[in-house]
Formats: structure tokens, C-alpha cells, sequence
């Protein structure tokens, strides 16, 4: 008797057990061994994936203001992770204190253009292809790196071959200049127009 009260409480006690074993497992107090391991191979690559940062190509283009800073990307969906300092914009005052030659050149420039200004008039007052009146003539100049002029796009109104082939002569015995030195310590290449007014009376 007492063996069959012995048995009939293990089975009792025993379903009991996996009763609770199974409320816990399927309540969440258990977890289970598989799901564990698929989360924390998930949770690895999740964290290998924040880590590796991807930054953004820059454009050739230099982003517009009204775009925003550049940002990097995070590989997965592209979110943002964090700015990404801009390119830094080029410095454009021109100190005095290292233009000096460049000041100096210039006035060596106007003195060569009130010369051949000059000269050009006589030229026309001379040439019968010339007819009396004021002439107008405009051309555009580039001071390189190396203070080398390059003229270009000389215009003469009213319209005068004679001139604009005088002035085109005139303009390949150019004096060198010296470009700008920016605030940023480096010369950069000048672009300029000139105007000059002739008369043949």
C-alpha cells in the first residue's frame, strides 16, 4: 500500500514539475537555448554593422548651402550617423600686408595701358581705315600664376579691324604682373576686363 501511495505521489509530483516547467518556458521565465544563440549571432551582426561606418564619396560639385552638411551613412539602411566636416571655402580678402607686389603691378599695368592708349591714338589719327569719331574698346585679361597677361575677346565699338588688330599686337608685349596672394597665403589667378576710349578728331 504504501509502495503504491509512493508511486501514485511521484507521478503526481512529477506532472506537477512539468507543469511549471512548461508555464515557464512558454511564459517567458525560461528561455530557449536556440532562440538564445539566433539572438546573439543577430545581435553581433547588428553590432558589426553600426561599427563599419561607410562615408559618403564627396560630389566634384561643392554641395550648395541650402542642402545641409554632408553627412556619413551607416551601411544598412543609409541612416545618418554623424556630420561629416565640410570643405573648407576658399579665403577671399586680399590682405595688404602680402599684396604688395601686386599693388606695385598694377600700377605698372595702368601706366602700360595709358602708353599704349597713347600710341594706339596716334596709330589711328595716321590710318586712313580709321574714320573720325570716339572709339570704345574692351577686352578681358587673365593674370596667371606666373604674372604671364593673356588677353582675349577684344571688342571695338564701333566696329574697327584696324584697332582691334593694333590693340591684339599691343596686347602680346604685355609687362608681367604679380596675381593676388588670398588670405589663405596662396596666389590665385586674376580675371579682369579693361576699357579704353580713343578719339580721332
Amino acid at each position: 500500500m504504501k509502495t503504491y501511495f509512493v508511486i501514485a505521489l511521484s507521478f503526481f509530483a512529477s506532472s506537477v514539475m512539468a507543469q511549471s516547467l512548461k508555464d515557464s518556458l512558454f511564459g517567458g521565465k525560461l528561455k530557449n537555448p536556440h532562440k538564445q544563440v539566433e539572438a546573439a549571432r543577430d545581435s553581433a551582426r547588428q553590432a558589426a554593422k553600426d561599427s563599419a561606418v561607410l562615408i559618403a564619396p564627396a560630389k566634384k560639385d561643392s554641395p550648395s548651402p541650402a542642402a545641409g552638411p554632408v553627412t556619413a551613412a551607416t551601411e544598412n539602411t543609409g541612416a545618418v550617423a554623424q556630420p561629416v566636416a565640410e570643405a573648407a571655402k576658399p579665403d577671399d580678402t586680399m590682405p595688404d600686408s602680402l599684396n604688395q607686389l601686386y599693388y606695385a603691378k598694377q600700377k605698372a599695368w595702368k601706366r602700360f595701358i595709358d602708353q599704349q592708349t597713347l600710341i594706339l591714338a596716334t596709330q589711328a589719327d595716321e590710318s586712313k581705315k580709321v574714320r573720325k569719331g570716339e572709339y570704345y574698346i574692351e577686352f578681358d585679361y587673365v593674370i596667371g600664376l606666373n604674372g604671364r597677361v593673356k588677353a582675349s575677346n577684344i571688342i571695338c565699338n564701333p566696329q574697327n579691324e584696324f584697332i582691334i588688330a593694333s590693340m591684339t599686337d599691343i596686347l602680346t608685349r604685355t609687362p608681367v604682373l604679380a596675381p593676388p596672394v588670398y588670405g589663405d597665403g596662396k596666389p590665385r589667378p586674376l580675371s579682369a576686363k579693361q576699357q579704353i576710349t580713343i578719339l580721332k578728331k
